[in-house]
């Protein structure tokens, strides 16, 4: 009687994961393999905003320990591995979902989501020499013209936005990184000052 109470435990406590919805292990009734979770599949030259937006369907799914590593592959005789591998393979089909049919073919006969990830991020979140020089020429080219002051401060942050993922600062506790972004903003406010309509 108590082998079978035993037996029982792992079997009880992987259901309660499975329904719980704090649960990473939880999949609701409306998930499911051809869910698409952004509205832009990646298609290599939007990688920094495909990755956040992404990022943030992940975190609302509560699924994003299946990419970053902190919900790493149980061995085959844990109690957790088969409900691992059960979300696992709909985060794959989800990332699948995300991104170009070309890109798709490469990356489909990963066995994790976050071989997948890797694999994306190791390809495509490179310092990429020639975008950063696309962004900071459209950033330094654009001017407010027939723009609102809204629509042209909304182009020009989109811009910055985009620029910041691809600059990377290290972090200190000296201070001197907070004095850096203080001088990156103030070139951001000259450009966009510089880029107004006169009248």
């Amino acid at each position: 009687m108590s082998a079978t109470t035993e037996n029982a435990t792992p079997l009880t406590s992987t259901t309660n994961m499975e329904v719980d919805p704090s649960s990473p292990f939880y999949l609701h009734h409306s998930d499911g393999l051809g869910t698409t979770l952004v509205t832009q599949l990646m298609t290599g030259n939007n990688y920094p905003t495909w990755s956040r937006a992404i990022t943030m369907a992940f975190e609302a799914k509560n699924k994003l320990g299946f990419v970053d590593g902190t919900i790493p592959k149980p061995s085959a005789t844990s109690a957790t591995y088969t409900i691992w591998k059960r979300c696992n393979s709909m985060v794959l089909s989800w990332l699948l979902n995300a991104v170009t049919k070309e890109i798709a073919n490469t990356v489909v006969f990963m066995k994790t989501a976050r071989a997948i990830w890797l694999d994306l991020k190791e390809r495509y979140s490179q310092h990429n020499a020639p975008r950063v020089f696309e962004i900071q020429r459209s950033i330094v080219n654009h001017m407010q013209r027939n723009d609102s002051v809204t629509m042209y401060h909304t182009t020009l942050k989109s811009l910055w936005d985009e620029l910041s993922i691809y600059n990377t600062y290290p972090t200190c506790t000296c201070g001197t990184m907070s004095e850096i972004i203080q001088l990156e903003e103030q070139g951001c406010l000259m450009q966009f000052l510089m880029g107004l309509n006169e009248s």
